[in-house]
């Protein structure tokens, strides 16, 4: 039972599993059937009526970037090559691109579209290494560092010019941070502005994710050996995972939200996506988060608007994580969304999209002194 637990514990304990985005992950098919929805629809409709399904996640460019490692990156693009404003999506731990289904959608109709003039912004997102539709590294490389050597590679290759704001939630957030830890000089030059969602600078290891003293400290008994089977014995891992689904499903429910009147599509769609996310991808990462420690490297986001946001009621990683980092970040818009757990982005997709471009617009009056960075 200790190791169902923590199997379960460890497959959502810092990060909820989203969506799958390569032949592994499940088909657009099986998503618009997760959300209830019938058959036989037109693009056009399920992007409007199936926002989980993968015909609402349009994108005008699909493409490969290789990090520096030789690990293939997927990334999506929507809108021109040209746009003054280039906004960069970093999903979280065990998610992929698609967790930011909902602010794809509203964004890329509002500011990426030629509504009449010339859009505003490109919007790209991609795929850690391990994640979605990406390749795998070895497990020496599933590291904070790389992670933002990965990002920087992103930069790099797909936005070689022109401003940038980096948006980020949970382990993207993370990535973020990791990034202004390796490439200080960025910040204020390239990137100009950030949105750091339901995440952490550090002390992630001494999370208790909710649960008593007592299951607290046997999480933190149980869970180094999960991590050792996932890594040693994915296959035993795998199964015992689909043994406990229904354990894991009510864990994920209860760390991925907090309102009560979520759709059920919405739980539907988190297991089954999580199931896509490989055990010992799960492990390989774990380390590296809960030694994180990034307090350091908020420096550099002082100097542009950065966006601080978290649920009130996130027992993954609570609100005090955020108020600890808008504390060392003066002047930055922090924002508390009532009645919202850790994956707010799909619980409260209104208040997170508003969140987002007021951040978007206040970087979009400035575009007259930005373009040519």
């Amino acid at each position: 039972m200790g190791a169902v637990v923590g199997l379960a514990a460890a497959g959502t304990a810092v990060g909820v599993a989203v969506s799958r985005a390569a032949a592994r992950r499940v088909g657009a098919e099986r998503l618009g059937s997760a959300a209830g929805l019938p058959p036989g629809r037109s693009d056009a409709e399920l992007r409007e009526e199936d926002p989980l399904g993968h015909a609402s996640r349009r994108a005008d460019r699909t493409t490969v970037v290789h990090a520096d490692d030789g690990v293939q990156l997927a990334v999506e693009e929507i809108g021109p090559l040209d746009a003054p404003l280039t906004v960069v999506f970093v999903h979280g731990y065990t998610l992929s691109m698609a967790s930011w289904t909902f602010q794809r959608r509203a964004l890329a109709t509002a500011l990426a579209t030629a509504n009449g003039s010339r859009p505003t912004a490109r919007l790209v997102f991609y795929d850690h290494r391990g994640h979605g539709a990406s390749g795998r590294g070895s497990a020496a490389n599933a590291t904070m560092e790389q992670l933002a050597r990965d990002l920087a590679t992103v930069l790099e290759t797909r936005v070689p010019r022109g401003p940038i704001v980096l948006a980020g939630h949970s382990m993207g957030g993370m990535t973020i941070m990791a990034l202004a830890a390796l490439r200080p000089e960025l910040f204020g030059s390239r990137v100009v502005a950030t949105a750091l969602l339901s995440t952490s600078s550090g002390n992630l290891a001494e999370l208790d994710f909710g649960m008593p003293e007592l299951l607290t400290r046997l999480r933190a008994a149980v869970l180094p050996i999960a991590a050792f089977t996932m890594r040693r014995r994915p296959g035993l891992a795998e199964r015992t995972r689909r043994l406990a689904a229904e354990l894991i499903s009510s864990v994920t429910w209860s760390l991925s939200f907090a309102s009560t009147d979520v759709d059920p599509a919405l739980g539907r769609y988190v297991d089954s996506m999580i199931a896509g996310t490989p055990v010992d991808v799960i492990a390989e990462f774990y380390p590296a988060l809960a030694g994180l420690d990034h307090t350091g490297a908020l420096e550099p986001l002082r100097r542009i608007p950065t966006l601080v946001l978290t649920g009130d009621a996130d027992r993954l990683i609570p609100p005090a994580h955020s108020e600890r980092i808008a504390e060392r970040l003066p002047g930055c818009e922090y924002v508390v969304v009532p009645d919202a757990g850790h994956m707010v982005l799909l619980e409260k997709p209104e208040e997170v999209t508003a969140a987002l471009s007021a951040l978007l617009r206040g970087v979009a009056a400035r575009l007259p002194a930005l373009v040519g960075r």
